[in-house]
Protein backbone atom coordinates (compact mmCIF):
# COMPACT_ATOMS: atom_id res chain seq x y z
CA UNK A 1 0.00 0.00 0.00
CA UNK A 2 1.34 3.41 -0.89
CA UNK A 3 1.70 5.30 2.36
CA UNK A 4 2.74 8.64 1.02
CA UNK A 5 4.30 10.24 -1.98
CA UNK A 6 6.66 12.86 -0.63
CA UNK A 7 9.38 15.23 -1.57
CA UNK A 8 8.99 14.82 -5.35
CA UNK A 9 6.93 12.82 -7.82
CA UNK A 10 9.91 10.49 -8.21
CA UNK A 11 9.86 9.24 -4.60
CA UNK A 12 7.34 6.64 -3.42
CA UNK A 13 7.21 5.79 0.28
CA UNK A 14 5.70 2.31 0.62
CA UNK A 15 4.24 0.76 3.75
CA UNK A 16 4.96 -2.90 3.15
CA UNK A 17 2.14 -5.27 4.01
CA UNK A 18 4.14 -8.24 2.78
CA UNK A 19 7.89 -8.40 2.28
CA UNK A 20 10.05 -10.99 0.60
CA UNK A 21 13.76 -11.08 1.27
CA UNK A 22 15.86 -9.32 3.87
CA UNK A 23 14.38 -6.03 4.94
CA UNK A 24 15.17 -3.88 7.92
CA UNK A 25 11.97 -1.88 7.97
CA UNK A 26 8.37 -2.04 6.80
CA UNK A 27 8.70 1.37 5.15
CA UNK A 28 10.86 1.58 2.05
CA UNK A 29 11.42 4.72 -0.04
CA UNK A 30 11.67 3.94 -3.75
CA UNK A 31 12.76 6.14 -6.59
CA UNK A 32 10.44 5.78 -9.56
CA UNK A 33 12.70 7.38 -12.17
CA UNK A 34 12.76 4.87 -15.04
CA UNK A 35 10.17 2.63 -13.39
CA UNK A 36 7.60 0.71 -15.44
CA UNK A 37 4.06 1.35 -14.18
CA UNK A 38 1.32 -1.14 -14.99
CA UNK A 39 -2.02 -2.48 -13.79
CA UNK A 40 -2.98 -5.95 -12.61
CA UNK A 41 -3.39 -8.44 -15.46
CA UNK A 42 -6.76 -9.42 -13.98
CA UNK A 43 -8.25 -6.36 -15.74
CA UNK A 44 -8.17 -6.59 -19.53
CA UNK A 45 -10.90 -4.12 -20.58
CA UNK A 46 -9.70 -0.89 -18.96
CA UNK A 47 -9.60 1.10 -22.22
CA UNK A 48 -13.43 0.94 -22.46
CA UNK A 49 -14.10 2.65 -19.13
CA UNK A 50 -15.90 6.01 -19.39
CA UNK A 51 -12.95 7.85 -17.83
CA UNK A 52 -9.29 8.10 -18.90
CA UNK A 53 -7.38 5.26 -17.25
CA UNK A 54 -3.96 6.52 -16.23
CA UNK A 55 -1.44 5.07 -13.75
CA UNK A 56 2.12 6.31 -13.45
CA UNK A 57 4.34 8.22 -11.04
CA UNK A 58 2.32 11.40 -11.47
CA UNK A 59 -1.04 9.74 -10.69
CA UNK A 60 -0.18 7.44 -7.79
CA UNK A 61 -1.91 8.44 -4.55
CA UNK A 62 -1.62 7.47 -0.91
CA UNK A 63 -3.87 4.51 -0.15
CA UNK A 64 -3.60 2.68 -3.47
CA UNK A 65 -2.66 -0.99 -3.28
CA UNK A 66 0.53 -1.47 -5.29
CA UNK A 67 3.12 -4.17 -5.79
CA UNK A 68 6.65 -2.81 -6.05
CA UNK A 69 9.48 -4.90 -7.41
CA UNK A 70 13.14 -4.00 -7.28
CA UNK A 71 16.39 -5.68 -8.19
CA UNK A 72 18.24 -4.29 -5.18
CA UNK A 73 17.47 -2.93 -1.76
CA UNK A 74 19.52 -0.13 -0.28
CA UNK A 75 19.23 0.92 3.34
CA UNK A 76 21.45 3.98 3.30
CA UNK A 77 20.33 7.39 4.52
CA UNK A 78 18.99 9.53 1.69
CA UNK A 79 19.62 6.84 -0.96
CA UNK A 80 16.45 5.39 -2.42
CA UNK A 81 15.89 1.91 -3.76
CA UNK A 82 15.23 1.96 -7.50
CA UNK A 83 11.82 0.44 -8.26
CA UNK A 84 11.83 -1.76 -11.36
CA UNK A 85 8.04 -2.01 -11.66
CA UNK A 86 5.06 -0.64 -9.77
CA UNK A 87 1.85 -2.58 -10.40
CA UNK A 88 -1.56 -1.26 -9.37
CA UNK A 89 -3.33 -4.15 -7.61
CA UNK A 90 -7.01 -4.73 -6.79
CA UNK A 91 -8.21 -3.61 -3.39
CA UNK A 92 -11.46 -3.71 -1.45
CA UNK A 93 -13.33 -0.68 -0.16
CA UNK A 94 -16.30 -0.71 2.21
CA UNK A 95 -18.83 2.08 1.99
CA UNK A 96 -22.32 3.41 1.44
CA UNK A 97 -23.77 4.16 -1.99
CA UNK A 98 -24.72 7.85 -2.14
CA UNK A 99 -25.52 8.21 -5.84
CA UNK A 100 -26.34 6.08 -8.88
CA UNK A 101 -26.02 6.92 -12.59
CA UNK A 102 -24.96 5.22 -15.82
CA UNK A 103 -22.71 5.76 -18.81
CA UNK A 104 -22.90 3.38 -21.76
CA UNK A 105 -22.72 -0.18 -20.44
CA UNK A 106 -21.55 0.95 -16.98
CA UNK A 107 -23.57 1.54 -13.84
CA UNK A 108 -21.82 4.21 -11.79
CA UNK A 109 -22.01 4.35 -7.99
CA UNK A 110 -20.76 7.17 -5.80
CA UNK A 111 -19.54 5.48 -2.62
CA UNK A 112 -18.79 7.23 0.67
CA UNK A 113 -15.99 5.24 2.30
CA UNK A 114 -16.05 3.80 5.80
CA UNK A 115 -14.25 6.07 8.28
CA UNK A 116 -11.29 3.69 8.70
CA UNK A 117 -10.40 3.65 5.00
CA UNK A 118 -6.82 4.61 4.07
CA UNK A 119 -7.64 7.26 1.45
CA UNK A 120 -9.11 9.90 3.80
CA UNK A 121 -6.66 9.00 6.56
CA UNK A 122 -3.55 9.32 4.39
CA UNK A 123 -4.81 12.33 2.42
CA UNK A 124 -4.50 14.36 5.62
CA UNK A 125 -0.78 13.56 5.94
CA UNK A 126 1.66 16.37 5.08
CA UNK A 127 3.81 16.45 1.95
CA UNK A 128 1.36 14.70 -0.40
CA UNK A 129 2.22 15.59 -4.00
CA UNK A 130 -1.09 14.32 -5.43
CA UNK A 131 -4.11 15.70 -3.62
CA UNK A 132 -7.63 14.33 -3.77
CA UNK A 133 -10.74 16.47 -4.22
CA UNK A 134 -12.84 14.21 -1.98
CA UNK A 135 -10.68 11.48 -0.37
CA UNK A 136 -13.70 9.94 1.40
CA UNK A 137 -15.50 9.16 -1.88
CA UNK A 138 -14.83 6.70 -4.70
CA UNK A 139 -16.74 6.59 -8.00
CA UNK A 140 -17.25 2.88 -8.79
CA UNK A 141 -17.85 1.55 -12.32
CA UNK A 142 -19.74 -1.76 -12.62
CA UNK A 143 -20.52 -3.61 -15.85
CA UNK A 144 -21.76 -7.05 -16.92
CA UNK A 145 -18.36 -8.65 -16.21
CA UNK A 146 -18.46 -7.59 -12.52
CA UNK A 147 -19.07 -10.53 -10.17
CA UNK A 148 -22.10 -9.81 -8.00
CA UNK A 149 -22.03 -11.56 -4.60
CA UNK A 150 -24.21 -9.05 -2.79
CA UNK A 151 -27.59 -9.92 -1.26
CA UNK A 152 -28.65 -6.28 -0.87
CA UNK A 153 -29.45 -4.20 -3.97
CA UNK A 154 -27.05 -1.68 -5.42
CA UNK A 155 -29.01 1.44 -4.58
CA UNK A 156 -28.65 4.68 -2.64
CA UNK A 157 -28.14 3.84 1.04
CA UNK A 158 -26.75 0.32 0.43
CA UNK A 159 -23.69 -0.69 2.46
CA UNK A 160 -21.42 -2.68 0.14
CA UNK A 161 -17.84 -3.80 -0.45
CA UNK A 162 -16.34 -3.22 -3.88
CA UNK A 163 -13.14 -4.83 -5.15
CA UNK A 164 -11.18 -3.49 -8.09
CA UNK A 165 -8.49 -1.12 -9.30
CA UNK A 166 -8.60 2.44 -7.97
CA UNK A 167 -7.27 5.22 -10.18
CA UNK A 168 -6.68 8.90 -9.49
CA UNK A 169 -8.46 10.88 -12.21
CA UNK A 170 -7.23 14.44 -11.59
CA UNK A 171 -8.08 14.28 -7.88
CA UNK A 172 -11.15 12.01 -8.15
CA UNK A 173 -10.83 8.36 -7.07
CA UNK A 174 -12.41 5.99 -9.61
CA UNK A 175 -12.65 2.20 -9.38
CA UNK A 176 -12.86 -0.33 -12.19
CA UNK A 177 -14.91 -2.85 -10.19
CA UNK A 178 -14.43 -6.61 -10.49
CA UNK A 179 -16.57 -7.79 -7.58
CA UNK A 180 -19.38 -6.54 -5.29
CA UNK A 181 -20.12 -8.04 -1.87
CA UNK A 182 -22.35 -7.10 1.04
CA UNK A 183 -20.78 -4.42 3.17
CA UNK A 184 -19.56 -4.63 6.73
CA UNK A 185 -21.02 -2.25 9.33
CA UNK A 186 -18.44 -0.04 11.07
Amino acid sequence: TVQEVCCSPEIIQVLALQDQGATLTNEVPYTSAGTIFRTSGQFTDLQNLPFPVHFDGSSIVAGQNVYVSSLALQFVCCVYTPATTVTLMPQTINGTVTGVSSSGSYQIYNVTLASYNLFPTLAAQPLQTNTLNSPGTVVVYVDSSTQMFNSTPLSVGSLLRFNGLIFDDSGTLRMACAQVNDGVAE
